[in-house]
């Protein structure tokens, strides 16, 4: 698959996600977990999502993923319990889509990082996935 690479500048927005960390082989059912608890209590106190799911990577190293999965929001909220009220940043970010399972979404951030070498840039914090549908996902990185 060939990546389209397009740099824009994301506005910041509010988000409620549960953080973890995980060996990878648990990545997917983690991440998912945590996107299903979040969506469950935005519904039970009457909060929309202003967007597709999403979990931001924090680090990977000696197979353990350490991330954030949950809900962009219209307005903040607040912290509760193991809900952790936080923010997509505002940033000039490198952002390609990713279509076909998941387990090959290696491919797009292979594509980003020779990206970025190629035109002189760095990564300025964590790049997150944005699950559009079950095969299609955006992947933002902030750069600098």
């Amino acid at each position: 698959m060939t990546y389209d690479i397009q740099v824009q500048d994301h506005a910041a927005q509010p988000a409620l996600v549960i953080r973890g960390k995980v060996r990878i082989e648990q990545a997917g059912e983690a991440i998912g977990g945590n996107i299903g608890a979040v969506g469950s209590y935005l519904e039970r106190a009457g909060l929309q999502p202003a967007g597709a799911p999403f979990a931001r990577t924090y680090q990977f190293a000696d197979g353990v993923l350490e991330f954030e999965s949950g809900f962009p929001l219209a307005v903040p909220a607040k912290s509760q319990g193991n809900l952790v009220a936080t923010e997509l940043p505002q940033a000039r970010v490198a952002m390609t889509v990713h279509v076909g399972d998941q387990a090959t979404s290696e491919n797009a951030y292979n594509a980003l990082h020779a990206w970025m070498e190629a035109n002189g840039k760095q990564p300025a914090g964590a790049p997150w996935e944005v699950y559009v549908a079950d095969d299609r996902m955006e992947i933002y990185f902030p750069v600098r």
